[in-house]
């Protein structure tokens, strides 16, 4: 028996543990659509968990009881329909996110392959040229006269000239496609900006009506629990007095008055609260992701530009570094460390 009863305690304890995974993982997903709590009557009951009076008063009679009930329906379609909005404007934001995302790879990958045939060519002929100035250090070995050196010298400045030439052309094309490239994706980011943007905005407007539905619901209650408590309160004579538990709740109109009034503005700032968050959260996510891509396609931009300079750069000195082997001064040795590098 008493293993039985730890069975059924470890079962209860898994299944509570998935439940709370499972409201886990909901509420995360919900959070990222700006719609958490919405799904169900979690606002509802927030607009009176600070709301004694408005309890008690939902409590009266069995009138009360069933416009609250009432009320609790219609205040919960509506958050429903809420959310199931913003889960459909989260869609379309990840399908423009994923649109904006293939264009920008496809003119990255497009920029690359052009950018990768201009390198492997450069290298081709850096290949050739260095393979030509190294066969004119080998005349180098040994005694050389003047006009053995000066022809050299002459067909060792030609390859570098003819190098250097080939280097500032490659240069010219890698910036031209770089340029070409940033500013494709500045018209992306732009095109990206204007539609996430109308959509935001879109999305926010259809919210704000829904929060107007919202309230218009609770001030159509409020005027229902009064009329409907005041009847109540109708039906007590001279001789009748008001149960004791209700005098300080709705001992006359004006005590009424009152706490309804108290009640309605505590949903009221619950319901303003909540549409608050929505606006501000999502507002703030368009700013920073707009700003996020901005900052990053100048970041690219800025160091695509520093290693086009540095490839062009690098070629250039690993020829200088080998011309220089051609200087008269130099012994056999570096020569021949030279060749064979």
């Amino acid at each position: 028996r008493t293993l039985s009863i730890l069975e059924e305690a470890e079962i209860k304890e898994e299944k509570e543990l998935y439940a709370q995974q499972e409201y886990d993982t909901q509420l995360a997903f919900l959070t990222t659509a700006y719609v958490e709590h919405l799904d169900g009557y979690h606002l509802f009951f927030q607009m009176f968990e600070n709301d004694k009076e408005g309890i008690d008063l939902s409590m009266v009679n069995e009138d009360t009881q069933n416009a609250y009930e009432e009320y609790k329906i219609n205040f919960s379609t509506i958050c429903k329909e809420i959310c199931e909005i913003g889960l459909k404007e989260h869609d379309k934001r990840i399908n423009e996110i994923n649109t904006f995302d293939n264009a920008v790879n496809e003119g990255k990958g497009s920029s690359q392959n052009l950018g990768r045939i201009i390198v492997n060519e450069i290298l081709q002929k850096k290949t050739n040229i260095l393979a030509n100035v190294k066969q004119l250090l080998k005349k180098l070995v040994g005694d050389v006269d003047t006009a053995t050196l000066e022809d050299i010298t002459q067909k060792a400045q030609q390859l570098s000239e003819e190098f250097n030439d080939i280097v500032t052309d490659a240069w010219t094309r890698l910036m031209s496609i770089e340029v070409d490239l940033h500013e494709q994706i500045e018209d992306i980011n732009e095109v990206f900006r204007i539609n996430i943007s109308d959509m935001v905005d879109s999305f926010l407007t259809i919210a704000r009506g829904y929060f107007s539905q919202l309230r218009n619901c609770e001030a159509e209650y409020n005027d229902t629990i009064n009329g409907l408590i005041l009847y109540y309160l109708s039906g007590f004579g001279n001789d009748t007095k008001i149960p004791r538990h209700l005098l300080n709740l709705c001992e006359d109109k004006d005590m009424l008055n009152y706490n309804l009034n108290n009640s309605h503005e505590k949903h009221l700032q619950v319901i303003d609260a909540r549409e608050d968050i929505m606006l501000t959260r999502l507002k703030t996510w368009l700013e920073e992701y707009i700003e996020q891509i901005r900052k990053y396609e100048s970041e690219r931009n800025s160091q695509q530009i520093l290693e086009i300079s540095h490839f062009a750069d690098s070629q250039q000195q690993e020829l200088l570094q080998l011309l220089q082997q051609l200087n008269p001064n130099v012994n056999d040795s570096e020569i021949i460390l030279a060749l064979d590098t």
